[in-house]
C-alpha cells in the first residue's frame, strides 16, 4: 500500500513539475503590453493611489488592510506548493511591503485595473523580465485591501 502511495504522489510531482516548465517560457506579452495611458493615473481611482501610498507608508494599515489568511504563492515555489494549491500567507509571517524609491515615478504601468474595485499589480523582475511579483487589490466595503500575494516567481 505505501508503494503504491509513493507511486501516486511521484506521478502527480512529475505532472505538476512538467506544467512549471512548460508555462514558465509562455509569452508574458499580455502583460508586458499593456497599454499605460489606458491605465495611467488617469484610470487608477485616486482612492486607490491615495490607499497605495499609505500602505507601503504605515505598517498597522497595512496589516488591517490585508484579508488573511492571504491567498498567493511563496517566492520560488516549487512543484510541492503548486500542486497542492492552497498557500496562505499569515498575519504572524507577514513582512511590510515597502515601496521600492526605483519604482515610485513609474509604479503606475504595473497596476491594471481589471473592474471597478478590483486591480492587479504585476512588477516584472530579472533581466528577461520573466521573475514577477503579483498583488491584487479589491474595494470592499468602501475600503481598498490586498486579497492576493505572489512572491517572486516565473510568470505562469
Amino acid at each position: 500500500m505505501k508503494i503504491i502511495i509513493g507511486i501516486l504522489i511521484g506521478i502527480s510531482m512529475m505532472f505538476a513539475f512538467q506544467k512549471i516548465m512548460s508555462e514558465k517560457d509562455r509569452s508574458v506579452d499580455r502583460i508586458e503590453n499593456i497599454d499605460t495611458k489606458a491605465n495611467s493615473t488617469e484610470r487608477i481611482p485616486a482612492d486607490f493611489l491615495v490607499f497605495y501610498t499609505q500602505f507601503h507608508s504605515d505598517s498597522i494599515f497595512q496589516i488591517t488592510h490585508i484579508d488573511f489568511p492571504l491567498e498567493g504563492l511563496p517566492e520560488y515555489a516549487d512543484s510541492t506548493i503548486l500542486a497542492q494549491g492552497n498557500f496562505t500567507w499569515q498575519k504572524e509571517d507577514w513582512e511590510m511591503h515597502k515601496n521600492l524609491d526605483a519604482r515610485k515615478e513609474d509604479f503606475v504601468k504595473n497596476l491594471l485595473q481589471v473592474s471597478d474595485g478590483l486591480i492587479f499589480e504585476f512588477i516584472p523582475t530579472g533581466g528577461e523580465k520573466k521573475l514577477w511579483i503579483e498583488r491584487r487589490f479589491m474595494k470592499t466595503n468602501g475600503d481598498w485591501r490586498m486579497i492576493y500575494y505572489s512572491g517572486l516567481n516565473y510568470r505562469r
